[in-house]
């Protein structure tokens, strides 16, 4: 694929209606800052990163959305939810029913759901769980090329309260 091909994909889908993911061109045209507003993340791109864009749909999904291909092997989809990505099970080992795909809404829905769990009494191990899937959807995300350092501040957090209150499985 070439840079233009990659580049006019790209593009043509940022500007969509309801797109969730703002592209902002690079003032020499050789790359791009993508955006997601409702999360202030970013990915900076150059044009001849990309080896490959494809645009994806599926009846489970309300939109379709673009997946990004780099030289590297970072894999990265631009979606209704905003940037997609997989997960990465390298500091965690494998974890039964991790979903193929996260966002970070599913780290705002995830560390939600850890607060409430601590809240409770003897729901500490399904706390953990819920860490561990945080852990590999971060490292996901950075894998990807994005930052990550808000949220791992908050993970942080929630896991010191964990460890403060002692794991009863």
């Amino acid at each position: 694929m070439t840079e233009a091909e990659s580049r006019g994909k790209v593009l043509e889908f940022a500007r969509r209606p309801f797109a969730a993911v703002a592209a902002i061109e690079d003032p020499d045209g050789k790359g791009v800052r993508l955006l997601e507003p409702g999360t202030g993340k970013e990915l900076r791109i150059r044009w001849g990163e990309i080896v490959q864009v494809e645009e994806r749909v599926s009846p489970l999904r309300p939109a379709p959305w673009l997946v990004l291909l780099f030289e590297d092997g970072r894999q990265v989809a631009l979606a209704d939810v905003g940037f997609a990505f997989a997960p990465s099970t390298i500091h965690t080992g494998p974890l039964p029913d991790l979903p193929p795909t996260f966002c970070f809404a599913d780290f705002r829905h995830l560390s939600q759901g850890i607060e409430a769990l601590l809240a409770e009494e003897g729901r500490e191990k399904e706390a953990l769980g819920a860490i561990l899937s945080c852990i590999a959807l971060l490292d996901g995300a950075r894998a990807a090329g994005l930052d990550v350092a808000r949220e791992e501040r908050r993970l942080d957090g929630l896991l010191r309260e964990l460890e403060a209150r002692g794991l009863k499985v």
